[in-house]
């Protein structure tokens, strides 16, 4: 064994420099793995490693009102309790410039997971005790920075001043949405009190959080059961760390199929670039063969090599990839409660290795087999090509490697349904691929014979090219059409994400999102928006909490199903439609016409609808402030991702909700500047009202998504560099078997001009298949994971998968066949001495 490497690494060392498209396909694919699965991994475990602390508990009761003594002593029974009281309000600064911000009330056993930091060190009731008559407050280090508040100012919210004491260097149960929702104020019950938020028409969030022995699911399974006609909605943390760890592993798995794809793609790059490779080593090979070495000892020697590029160059893609994840970590960390743990990445980054290997195996197996099946007589005269049969035992052994393969790729997938679909359609892929290469072999040989090519120099040799037993059509369309289909298919997702992404943020936005305007002081606070004098549009409509109790004769609280009994707690916002007032789409159904005043008719959100198995045509039966009423669901909508302000659950036709309305929602366009002065009088005048700056929320919004952008665009750039890669590969791999055919044929009186229109119309003839091949079944790949896995349309993107297939196949395929012109114009006899064919 010691010969034999030390035979493998003096050969490598001379002639392996022809394997540097091996290695970059290899090292491009393994490092795109490697990064997203390190991220991924990273990521999630700071997010589900203790969901408890980012939950606030095992179980959390939420209503709008205290707990009635009864309930609260059957809680307390069952595990410790910490209540939190939350509500929307505006912090105001000394300089009169105010912030929506999450005021919390925060008992003493507050956090009951996790650990509360301050800064300057102390704890939370220090922090948030009254000290000469003056209440203390913890702000949020987001906040704190936004608005220029440093410890030992003063704020104002709602009723009184307050002292800031301290910064929350770390809140366990810090909402993930906390910079667009509010970021988080924490002061102590008797602030709260003195506030004077706590107003009839107020909308507090009674948060009673539990920390229990008990099982969650069984624990909120007994609390129905012991009142059941109770309003608060119950949550665990399980279903908190279910919800999250989809989330993560769609978006992983997403990520990570582009990654394999582009190793897929790099694989046809290690066969085109081994096979090339052996190629050139025909003499070699038949010399060793010729001096008696065995075929066992010799296939070891060229696995050797194999293994030590596969195995350097999985290793350098690893490294890298493990970088780019402790940057995108880092970035993360900006917005998320994430940090980078270099230790969690060794299981990605080695699963990463292995499966750069298992891949470079693979691919490279078939073409040695079929290197040391030949004789050494045949070697020397260049017998060695794409229809030189592979031996049994190099399939066995392909074979394995693939079964080695698709398990280490279920193993990294998060969502294992994914890994099933791409193994799924790659085999798909190449099976057609096999059999329309069969087809146009069929079809030009029929094509050359016929009589009317008759004198067609240049065609019919073409058309030869495209069925000759050493013909180039296989291993080119194989490698090329897969590669290009891939490219395609990621193409057009990375596109449709891109758009996405684009889309999410509107291109016209109020510049204030109003909430929790009294109905009795609506015209006054009209008065004081439209003291603005850029004001162009302000709208108003109402907001009615209530809660779907009844779907036809069943009664959710009383169903068989857990999840509708859950779901008839949850509570609602509702509002009428009012010109759409929420840019809303209708998915399924119509809105009711204008003017109407028939029997009630309701609209609900996708998301509800679906979770409760609702159907056009059902009449639904909801329970607003404690009457009941009952409308027929004529359509159901979707939210326009940040271009819908309330996230509305129900909107009712007109005048069904008169009778609830005690608030109103609303939005107003104007100028930025005039935004904040609007905001402030609000905030003086009428503090309950919560107001929301879009251009902070949109400033936010584009941050994150500019990083998403980018690191999609960063995912396609490498897919498409692979892509390339393997496009060189294949013109490496065919180039020398075809310079010594158009050689011969020059040699034997053939005009260069014929012979260069006969390489053109080849290389044209599998552009054109490639192309119109790729971009079909490309395009319907992508389309099919748009639609029914992200649930997004790839709409007229169509012509972008085949833009691309055109432009790479015929850059790539371009440059082949010039470099083949090329090498025409030299000498016959130089070329015939200096090819190895």
């Amino acid at each position: 064994m010691r010969s034999l490497l030390s035979l493998a690494w003096r050969d490598l060392r001379g002639s392996g420099r022809t394997l540097w498209v091996f290695c970059a396909c290899l090292m491009l694919g393994v490092a795109l793995i490697a990064a997203s699965g390190g991220l991924y991994r990273q990521v999630s475990a700071s997010l589900l490693a203790d969901t408890r602390a980012l939950f606030g508990g095992d179980v959390e009761l939420r209503t709008r009102a205290p707990l009635a003594d009864e309930v609260r002593t059957w809680v307390e029974s069952r595990g410790t309790v910490s209540r939190l009281v939350e509500v929307r309000t505006m912090l105001m600064s000394a300089a009169e410039d105010t912030h929506l911000v999450e005021l919390q009330s925060i008992d003493e056993r507050y956090p009951l997971y996790g650990e509360l930091l301050l800064d300057p060190p102390q704890s939370i009731a220090e922090a948030t005790a009254a000290v000469a008559g003056r209440h203390g407050v913890a702000l949020d280090p987001v906040l704190a920075g936004r608005m220029g508040l440093k410890v030992g100012d003063l704020v104002e919210l709602g009723a009184i001043a307050l002292e800031v004491r301290a910064l929350t260097v770390r809140q366990p149960d810090r909402s993930l949405r906390a910079d667009w929702s509010g970021p988080p104020v924490l002061i102590s019950t008797a602030a709260l009190t003195e506030t004077a938020l706590l107003q009839p028409g107020s909308r507090p969030a009674f948060r009673y959080r539990v920390r229990t022995e008990l099982d969650p699911q069984a624990w909120r399974e007994a609390f129905m059961a012991a009142f059941p006609d109770h309003e608060a909605e119950v949550r665990t943390f399980i279903e908190r760390n279910a919800r999250l760890g989809e989330v993560l592993g769609q978006i992983g798995s997403g990520v990570l199929l582009i990654g394999f794809s582009a190793l897929f793609i790099g694989g046809m790059g290690v066969f085109n670039s081994v096979q090339a490779y052996l190629q050139g080593k025909l003499g070699t090979l038949a010399t060793l063969r010729a001096l008696g070495l065995r075929d066992g000892r010799l296939a070891a020697v060229y696995l050797l090599q194999i293994l030590i590029l596969a195995g350097a160059s999985a290793l350098a893609g690893a490294v890298l990839g493990g970088a780019l994840a402790l940057v995108g970590t880092a970035m993360a960390g900006e917005r998320l409660p994430v940090a980078a743990d270099g230790r969690l990445l060794l299981g990605p980054l080695l699963l990463a290795w292995a499966c750069g290997v298992a891949i470079a195996l693979l691919f490279a197996l078939p073409a040695l087999g079929r290197a040391l099946t030949v004789s050494p007589a045949a070697l020397f005269r260049g017998a060695l090509g794409s229809g030189t049969p592979i031996p049994a035992k190099a399939w066995w052994l392909t074979i394995l490697c693939a079964t080695i393969t698709v398990v280490l790729m279920l193993t990294v997938m998060p969502d294992r349904m994914f890994g099933l679909v791409f193994i799924l359609a790659l085999l798909l892929v190449i099976g057609l691929l096999e059999g329309l290469v069969r087809l146009l072999q069929k079809t030009a040989r029929r094509a050359a014979d016929h009589p009317r090519l008759a004198g067609r120099f240049a065609l019919r040799i073409a058309l030869s090219g495209l069925y000759r037993p050493d013909s180039a059509l296989r291993p080119t369309l194989l490698s090329l059409g897969s590669a290009l289909t891939l490219l395609v298919a990621s193409t057009l997702v990375v596109h449709a994400l891109l758009l996405t992404i684009e889309e999410t943020v509107p291109e016209r936005a109020p510049a204030l999102v109003f909430y929790d305007i009294e109905a009795t002081r609506k015209a006054d606070f009209e008065a004081l928006v439209r003291a603005a004098p850029s004001l162009t549009q302000l709208e108003l409509a109402p907001l009615v909490l209530g809660r779907l109790v009844g779907v036809g004769e069943e009664s959710l609280r009383d169903s068989a199903d857990v999840r509708r009994r859950i779901e008839a707690r949850d509570e609602h916002k509702m509002s009428a439609l009012q010109n759409n007032f929420d840019q809303v789409v209708v998915t399924r159904g119509q809105w009711w016409p204008a003017g109407y005043q028939g029997p009630p008719q309701v609209a609900m959100e996708d998301r509800e609808a679906d979770q409760l198995g609702l159907r056009l045509g059902d009449l639904l039966e909801f329970e607003i402030h404690g009457q009941r009423i009952s409308a027929e669901l004529v359509a159901i909508y979707a939210q326009k991702r940040l271009q819908s302000r309330l996230w509305l659950e129900a909107i009712f036709s007109d005048g069904v909700l008169d009778p609830f309305i005690t608030r109103y929602v609303g939005l107003a366009y104007m100028d930025a500047a005039e935004a904040v002065a609007t905001q402030n009088r609000i905030a003086s005048v009428q503090p309950s009202v919560v107001t929301v700056r879009t251009s902070m929320l949109l400033d936010e919004a584009r941050a994150i998504l500019s990083r998403a952008a980018a690191a999609l665009a960063a995912v396609g750039a490498i897919t498409l560099l692979s892509s390339l890669l393997v496009l060189v590969s294949v013109v490496t791999a065919s180039r020398v078997r075809q310079i010594y055919l158009a050689t011969v044929l020059y040699t034997l009186g053939a005009r260069v001009s014929a012979i260069e229109h006969a390489l053109r119309l080849e290389y044209l003839l599998l552009a054109g298949v490639t192309t119109v091949f790729a971009a079909g079944t490309g395009g319907a790949l992508a389309s099919l994971l748009l639609q029914y896995r992200l649930e997004l349309d790839l709409g007229n993107a169509w012509w972008i998968g085949g833009l691309v297939a055109v432009v790479v196949s015929g850059v790539a395929l371009g440059q082949g066949a010039r470099y083949l012109m090329r090498q025409l114009r030299s000498s016959p006899a130089s070329l015939l001495r200096g090819l190895n064919p």
